[in-house]
């Protein structure tokens, strides 16, 4: 049987709320939401509906970032993007936007951020925002490089991502990412995310705030 690929999580960006979709040739920046087939789609996850627990992995482990390992973390995510050909059109843009957001998360003492360490190097990475104002709390969804995926790695980010935010007060959590990846179709779907296509127009300096 073949599997399924889970654990590539392409990456979510700050957006402005719209409350209709908006006829051809007349779209604002921002986001629009309504009934069509963008290359976008918003998940959002009820956090009181997540499982009080979940089989923890024994190797490797999950852990909270340092501020010492923003420019690895980069690495890692940008890696992992970079194999899914959902994003070939975005690269650039995703990485000036994780540039910005790394430099401002990991001037926190302690970044909202999780990681999956395996001998001296970072495997998998995931980028939290816990703002609960905020457009989006998934700053960057959890991302595996591909010799570590199909291993259960990315379920239990996401679901390490979800409680750490239900643990900061989120009662609901939401992340936007591509919709023609596999993220979207296998693995945000877990935990209860429901979606919503969204329809986003993004200038040079980066996606409409």
């Amino acid at each position: 049987m073949l599997r399924q690929p889970e654990d590539n999580f392409p990456m979510p960006f700050n957006q402005a709320p719209a409350s209709t979709a908006n006829p051809p040739g007349n779209r604002p920046s921002g986001l629009t939401r309504g009934l069509f087939t963008p290359p976008w789609v918003s998940f959002t996850w009820d956090t009181a509906q997540l499982p009080s627990t979940l089989t923890a992995l024994t190797d490797p482990l999950i852990r909270p970032a340092t501020r010492e390992e923003g420019e690895e973390v980069l690495k890692v995510i940008m890696l992992s993007l970079s194999m899914d050909s959902g994003w070939n059109d975005s690269l650039a843009l995703a990485e000036e936007y994780l540039k910005q957001a790394i430099q401002r998360l990991f001037n926190a003492e302690e970044p909202l951020c999780l990681v999956v360490p395996k001998g001296n190097r970072l495997i998998a990475a995931s980028i939290l925002e816990a703002d609960p104002s905020a457009q989006n709390q998934l700053v960057c969804g959890p991302s595996v490089i591909m010799e570590y995926r199909n291993r259960g790695i990315g379920k239990h980010l996401l679901f390490s991502s979800l409680l750490m935010l239900k643990e900061r007060g989120l009662a609901s959590v939401t992340g936007i990412t591509r919709a023609n990846t596999a993220a979207a179709r296998y693995v945000y779907p877990k935990f209860g995310g429901k979606s919503e296509p969204v329809q986003i127009s993004i200038t040079k300096s980066g996606p409409a705030a």
